[in-house]
């Protein structure tokens, strides 16, 4: 069946200790809690099954803990898993059969068949139903019955969502309830080029992010109260002929999107977008540093010290 449709380290010691009861009690009420102890998700997206193999920048032993991968066939998502766990992550499979983003149609009835090559492995962390809705014209009703039809084939992993269009979120466009993800990941890309996004160089940061957090938990603590919140946050470059597009961060921008999630949206993992995009100018896979200073920031959620 298918749906369519037309600071200091006194700061940080003092904020390990929320961090970890967030990841202890969010998801789902306790079903798919995180033990305190373990280490917030640190998240790498769109990372290839070579690089994964070859553990590409050090990423299997750099303090990240799963990786969001689109499936392509059976064997993909067999041979993916397989190397993430010798990797050392977790894996958030996309399955693109499920849903059609360009067309905004939504295939519950697909879903069982996918699932089922996952749920049984231990590298398998959950399945992501949608990528920023409002964008692709998927509504509400359409991301539920996305949701109960992976919960209905696995119950025992959680279902997750990236939401975007932040600032109109739970607004006509961009509507949100109950019975829409576990997980919900939002993402909030502020570093753009200056002069109002139309320079070819330097940045300016979004500073508005925060106010746009508050209000997210208003609405998951609403609609959706064992919800848990994760931060998606920008680390490429993407500059086109029109304005405000997006610049490189600096290690200073990077860590202050970072911080502004812990702080105003209380994430409970952080995911890094993108680690390979040939249509931007550049990404992880192709800047070490941005890769470094993830990784130092991973590590240092982990220890309590960022």
């Amino acid at each position: 069946m298918s749906y369519t449709h037309p600071r200091s380290g006194r700061w940080s010691r003092a904020m390990a200790p929320l961090l970890l009861s967030i990841l202890a009690t969010s998801v789902l009420g306790s079903s798919f809690a995180s033990a305190a102890g373990e280490p917030a998700p640190m998240v790498l997206q769109n990372v290839t099954l070579e690089d994964v193999v070859n553990n590409r920048r050090g990423i299997c032993n750099g303090g990240f803990t799963h990786v969001i991968k689109t499936a392509s066939s059976a064997s993909n998502v067999r041979n993916y898993l397989n190397a993430a766990q010798t990797c050392g992550l977790k894996v958030i499979f996309h399955f693109p059969e499920t849903v059609n983003h360009s067309t905004g149609t939504v295939y519950p009835s697909r879903v069982a068949s996918w699932v089922g090559l996952a749920k049984g492995h231990p590298a398998f962390f959950g399945s992501l139903t949608v990528k920023e809705p409002s964008w692709n014209r998927i509504s509400a009703a359409e991301i539920r019955s996305l949701y109960w039809a992976f919960r209905k084939a696995d119950p025992a992993h959680p279902v997750l969502a990236i939401f975007g269009d932040i600032p109109h979120f739970n607004g006509t466009a961009n509507q949100y309830s109950k019975g829409m993800a576990d997980i919900a990941i939002f993402d909030w890309y502020p570093v753009e080029t200056a002069s109002g996004g139309c320079s070819r160089s330097g940045s300016s940061y979004i500073a508005n992010g925060p106010k746009w957090f508050g209000r997210i938990r208003t609405v998951l603590a609403s609609e959706s109260p064992n919800t848990v919140p994760w931060l998606m946050v920008q680390t490429h470059k993407y500059l086109a002929p029109s304005c405000h597009k997006k610049q490189l961060p600096t290690e200073a921008q990077l860590r202050r999107q970072v911080r502004d999630g812990l702080t105003y949206l209380k994430a409970a993992g952080i995911a890094f977008h993108v680690f390979q995009n040939t249509n931007y100018d550049s990404d992880q896979r192709r800047h070490p540093s941005m890769l470094n200073w993830m990784r130092t920031i991973a590590n240092q959620v982990h220890a309590g010290t960022f």
